[in-house]
């Protein structure tokens, strides 16, 4: 493995793929691993905080364009509650 020196920076052959192959090997392999191991072990399920009826959250001044018009594009029914409380809760009272 050749010196490496900052002023020669200009000087160096720029063939450089072997460099960039080790890099990928020994530094980016290895963190994408260890990113995915944090991302899949030891996160806990948290429960959903109570669902508390103010009137500046969740307001509806037109509807959705799509389906019902009352759920967004992207809605999540165990985590994302309608105006009038979330959808699990809303159908046991009825």
């Amino acid at each position: 493995m050749p010196n490496f020196d900052i002023r020669l920076m200009g000087n160096m052959p720029a063939n450089t793929g072997g460099l960039w192959k080790r890099v990928t090997f020994l530094l980016a392999l290895p963190a994408i691993v260890l990113c995915a191991a944090n991302a899949f072990t030891g996160h806990k399920h948290v429960e959903r905080e109570p669902f508390a009826k103010y009137e500046y959250l969740r307001r509806r001044t037109k509807r959705f364009p799509w389906g019902d018009g009352n759920r967004s594009l992207f809605h999540n029914a165990e985590v994302n509650a309608l105006p009038e409380g979330y959808e699990d809760e809303v159908a046991e009272e009825d």
